[in-house]
């Protein structure tokens, strides 16, 4: 078995045939090199089995059903997502019954992955066609991609499909793949809250946050994921907290998280000059005036989509526990990003 990195996914090559004992190395090295992995900034783990040497006549292969049962028990010791790939059309049928009640992900090849994956790899503006028979899978993949922004068109069968595709008027075709949540994910979708426009409309934060932080201080910045959860407490002591309530034809409240010491680097690269870090006023007012620059591109972009959002004026925060009050527990989309490669986070919840 060998392995390769693409784009900040991790892809493991099943070149022998799939065994138990073969599934157990492969689990224990994921398990043993996680560390290193974050480290490296992997995204995703792909294991592809292009050149798994097993026969399509088997229906049901034990050995195939381990190797779906370590990674899922994988996936609980580890936060980066795992897929099951390069199968072959035949197999998927069986793969999709054995990972119903997983977290893996079932995905056609590695172009699939990258677009859940690492979508920042992909451009913005990509159409896509989906076709699946289970016409509740095909929806649930449609709203995994409305959420990162991609026009998407359903075929309605497979003839529809093949003939769709065959037109060439896609950047991307999607069959044979499956997005599975673990159970107690689903149940967090269930109580989220947050209304389908703002779940839609999530990648403008993200690309605002993004776009309007490199623009302001000249700094690289990337979101590195996102999850639902309620706000996340496990943030450094020293941080800063802007928030902005919204309402309209999607409302909720916006978060903007900065440790100090990044909150202090990244005004610094904004003015062009030294910031004394006893200087905690003049922090907190920076942090807030990036909650409105993000919040007024967000702004911009809401209104070309005929979407009439308002928001309200910043409130800063630098202690947690009166930041958390305002969340009234509830559950949202706690979003990790990066800015000079420091993590600072963002929260959108209802």
């Amino acid at each position: 078995m060998t392995n390769t990195i693409q784009h900040s996914i991790l892809i493991f090559h099943y070149n022998e045939t799939i065994l138990e004992n073969r599934n157990t190395v492969l689990c224990n090295t994921i398990v043993g090199q996680y560390a290193s992995f974050k480290e490296r900034g992997i995204k995703g783990i792909f294991i592809s089995l292009k050149n798994a040497p097993y026969s399509p006549l088997v229906k049901e292969d034990p050995h195939l059903g381990n190797l779906v049962k370590q990674l899922e028990k994988v996936s609980h010791k580890i936060d980066i997502p795992i897929a099951i790939g390069d199968y072959k059309k035949d197999v998927f049928a069986y793969l999709k019954h054995l990972s119903t009640t997983t977290s893996l992900k079932l995905f056609q090849n590695i172009h699939i992955a990258l677009l859940f994956f690492n979508p920042s790899t992909v451009k913005k503006e990509l159409d896509v066609l989906i076709y699946d028979e289970d016409k509740e899978n095909a929806n649930k993949i449609t709203r995994e991609l409305s959420k990162l922004g991609y026009s998407i068109v359903q075929a309605n069968d497979a003839e529809e499909f093949r003939i769709k595709a065959s037109a060439k008027k896609y950047d991307m075709t999607i069959t044979h793949t499956v997005i599975n949540h673990a159970k107690e994910n689903t149940s967090q979708t269930a109580s989220l809250g947050l209304s389908k426009q703002l779940i839609i409309n999530l990648p403008v934060f993200i690309d605002t946050a993004v776009n309007s932080l490199v623009t302001m201080t000249g700094l690289e910045a990337q979101k590195i994921k996102h999850e639902i959860r309620p706000f996340n407490e496990k943030i450094p002591p020293q941080t800063i907290i802007a928030a902005m309530k919204f309402k309209g034809d999607i409302s909720g409240i916006f978060f903007l998280i900065f440790p100090k010491e990044l909150a202090l680097i990244a005004l610094e690269a904004m003015l062009g000059e030294a910031v004394s870090s006893d200087d905690t006023a003049g922090i907190v007012d920076g942090v807030a005036e990036f909650c409105n620059i993000i919040t007024g591109a967000a702004k911009v972009i809401f209104s070309n989509k005929n979407l009439k959002v308002l928001f309200e004026l910043p409130k800063t925060y630098l202690s947690l526990q009166v930041a958390l009050s305002d969340t009234l527990g509830s559950n949202g989309v706690w979003i990790d990003m990066q800015l000079d490669e420091k993590p600072f986070y963002m929260f959108i919840t209802k």
